[in-house]
C-alpha cells in the first residue's frame, strides 16, 4: 500500500512539472507572438496606442521584464507622454541596465521632453562614452547635447511674453492645431481631430484618433476673445482628412491639405469666397505649385502677389528626399503661378522647415525648423527680406514661446502685438492646443519696432457693376511704385500698407481708362485701420 501510495506522488510529482513546462512553452510562445504584434503596431502601421495596449496586456504575466517596459517607453515616447516615458524607461533601467543598447539614448530624449534637462544630459552623456559605434552613427547624440545646453541657456534668458491657451471656444480635448488669421484679426480657421468632425470617423488606418477638420471661429469685440467655433461651411470638409493650411490676409481665399493617399499624395487646395459669402469646392493648384511630391503650408501674401509654401521636390544639393524646404512663387494671373523658387540655404536646412507664415509686411518670415539650432524639436524662427531676395539668417524666437517640445504654426498679428501657435503642453486639454501670445512687450518687426500698418480694400467694377479684373499701383508721395495688387476675379482688391501717409492709386484694366486717385491712409492714426474704397472704370 505504501508502495502504490509512493508510486501515486511520483506520478502526480511529474505529471505537475510536465504541466508547469508546458505551461511556460505556451507561455514563451505567447510573450514572443505578442511581442511580435506589438513591433509591427509600432513599427510598420505607426499606431502607437495599439502598440501600447499590447504590451500591457503582457504587463499582467509578465510585470517584471525589463524588454516590456522598455517597450511601452518608447511607446510613451512617440505619443509625447515624456513623464510616463521616464517612468517606463527606468523601470527597465532598474530591471536589467543592458535591456536595450539605446535605453540611455531613449531615456535621455524622455528626459529631454520632460524638461528634466540635467538628466537628460546625463543620460546622453552616458551613452556617448558607453554605446558601441554602430549605435553612435545611428543615433546623433551630440546634436542631443547641443539642443540641451542650449535649452538651458535658454531658460536663462526667456523673452518678455505672456502665453495662455486659448478657451474651450477654441480648444477640445481633441488636437488643435494649425491657426490663421485675417489681416484684420476679426476671422481664425484652425484643424481640429474632435468627434463632431464630419461623419465622426476615426483614422484605423493611422494613428486611430477622429480624421481632421477645418474650424472657423470670429473675433468677439464686446467680450475681446473669439467666440465659439464651428465647422467651416461649404464643400470644405469631407469624411476624411481636411487640414487648413491658412487664410489669406483678405479672408477670401482659404489654403487646405488635402492627401488621400492615392490621387492626391499631399497637395495644396484653395477654396474662395463668393460673394453670397459661401465657400467654394476646393481646388487643387496646378503645376508648378503641386507635384508628385508633398507640398504644404501655403500662405499668401497680404497682396496677393506671392505665395509661400513647403514643398519636397528635389533640385537643391543639401535637400534630401523627404525635407520639407520653404518656397516662393509669384502670381502670374488669379489661377496660374510662376515656377517656384527655393527661398535658399541661409533658410533652408537639410532637416524639415515646415508651417511657414509670411506677415502682412511682406518682409517678415515665420517658419518652424529642425534644422536650426534648436531647444529641442521644432522650434520657431524668423527672418527678414532685406532686399528683393536677400533674408536675414534666421533668428529663434526664444523661451518661453519655444520649448523643448514641437512648436509650429506661429502666426502674428498685423499690429505685431498678438501672435497664436500650437504646442502640446501639460497644461492643454489633452492632445495639441491652440495658445496666445502677448507679444506687446517683444516686439519683432522691422528690427525690433512694430509697423504702423493699416489696410485698404474695396470693389473695382465697370459703369454697369459688373466686377473687374485691374491692376492696382500705389506710388507714394514722391511718385515711387511702392506696392501693387490685382483685382480678384468677383473684382475685390485688398491690400496692407504702412499707415498715416498718403498714397496715388493708379487703376488699369484692358479695355478701360486709366484711374488716378490719391487716399489718405491712417492719417492721424497709431494703431491698425481698415479702410474701403471702391472705384468705377468708365470704358
Amino acid at each position: 500500500m505504501k508502495q502504490l501510495s509512493l508510486i501515486i506522488t511520483v506520478l502526480l510529482i511529474f505529471t505537475s512539472v510536465a504541466f508547469t513546462q508546458n505551461d511556460k512553452k505556451k507561455s514563451k510562445i505567447t510573450y514572443k507572438l505578442k511581442m511580435a504584434e506589438a513591433n509591427h503596431a509600432f513599427v510598420g502601421d505607426r499606431n502607437y496606442r495599439a502598440a501600447l495596449n499590447i504590451y500591457r496586456e503582457l504587463m499582467t504575466s509578465f510585470t517584471n521584464d525589463a524588454m516590456i517596459n522598455y517597450r511601452i517607453g518608447e511607446c510613451y515616447l512617440a505619443m509625447n507622454d515624456a513623464e510616463l516615458a521616464v517612468e517606463y524607461f527606468l523601470n527597465a533601467k532598474n530591471l536589467d541596465k543592458g535591456v536595450a543598447h539605446e535605453l540611455y539614448f531613449k531615456l535621455g530624449e524622455a528626459y529631454h521632453k520632460n524638461d528634466q534637462l540635467d538628466d537628460a544630459l546625463a543620460a546622453f552623456n552616458h551613452f556617448k562614452v558607453n554605446a558601441k559605434k554602430k549605435y553612435l552613427k545611428l543615433n546623433d547624440v551630440n546634436k542631443m547635447i547641443t539642443q540641451v545646453n542650449y535649452a538651458i541657456k535658454m531658460k536663462q534668458h526667456p523673452v518678455d511674453v505672456n502665453i495662455e491657451i486659448l478657451s474651450s471656444n477654441i480648444n477640445s480635448r481633441g488636437g488643435d492645431y494649425a491657426p490663421s488669421i485675417t489681416a484684420d484679426g476679426k476671422t481664425m480657421i484652425f484643424t481640429s481631430r474632435r468627434p463632431d468632425t464630419k461623419g465622426g470617423g476615426i483614422d484605423k488606418a493611422g494613428d486611430y484618433k477622429f480624421f481632421e477638420d477645418i474650424y472657423i471661429a470670429q473675433w468677439d469685440s464686446v467680450n475681446s476673445e473669439w467666440g465659439k467655433a464651428y465647422p467651416i461651411e461649404g464643400n470644405i470638409n469631407t469624411e476624411g482628412h481636411d487640414a487648413c493650411l491658412s487664410i489669406s490676409p483678405s479672408g477670401e481665399e482659404i489654403f487646405i491639405y488635402r492627401n488621400d493617399g492615392n490621387l492626391y499624395i499631399g497637395d495644396i487646395f484653395v477654396s474662395k469666397k463668393r460673394n453670397s459669402g459661401k465657400w467654394s469646392t476646393p481646388k487643387a493648384l496646378e503645376k508648378p505649385i503641386n507635384t508628385s511630391y508633398f507640398e504644404s503650408s501655403a500662405q499668401l501674401t497680404a497682396d496677393g502677389n506671392y505665395l509661400f509654401f513647403i514643398s519636397e521636390r528635389t533640385g537643391k544639393k543639401n535637400n534630401p528626399v523627404g525635407k520639407g524646404d520653404i518656397y516662393i512663387s509669384q502670381k502670374k494671373s488669379n489661377t496660374v503661378w510662376l515656377e517656384p523658387k527655393n527661398i535658399g540655404t541661409t533658410i533652408n536646412t537639410p532637416e524639415d522647415e515646415i508651417s511657414v507664415f509670411i506677415h502682412p509686411d511682406g518682409r517678415t518670415l515665420f517658419f518652424s525648423s529642425k534644422g536650426h539650432l534648436s531647444m529641442g524639436g521644432y522650434d520657431i524662427f524668423m527672418t527678414r527680406l532685406q532686399d528683393d531676395s536677400t533674408w536675414t539668417t534666421p533668428q529663434n524666437l526664444g523661451y518661453p514661446i519655444n520649448t523643448v517640445n514641437d512648436d509650429l504654426h506661429f502666426v502674428l498679428s498685423t499690429d505685431g502685438k498678438t501672435a497664436y501657435y500650437s504646442n502640446q503642453k501639460k497644461d492643454g486639454m489633452g492632445d495639441r492646443d491652440i495658445y496666445r501670445i502677448d507679444m506687446s512687450k517683444y516686439p519683432v518687426l522691422t528690427e525690433g519696432v512694430a509697423i504702423n500698418l493699416s489696410i485698404l480694400k474695396g470693389e473695382i467694377k465697370n459703369p454697369e457693376q459688373e466686377p473687374i479684373v485691374a491692376k492696382v499701383d500705389f506710388k507714394d508721395e514722391s511718385g515711387k511704385v511702392v506696392a501693387s495688387t490685382t483685382s480678384t476675379d468677383e473684382g475685390h482688391y485688398f491690400i496692407t500698407l504702412v499707415g498715416n501717409k498718403k498714397y496715388t492709386l493708379e487703376i488699369t484694366a484692358e479695355g478701360y481708362q486709366t484711374l488716378t486717385k490719391t487716399v489718405g491712409l491712417g492719417i492721424g492714426k497709431e494703431s491698425i485701420l481698415t479702410q474701403t474704397a471702391d472705384f468705377v472704370l468708365e470704358r
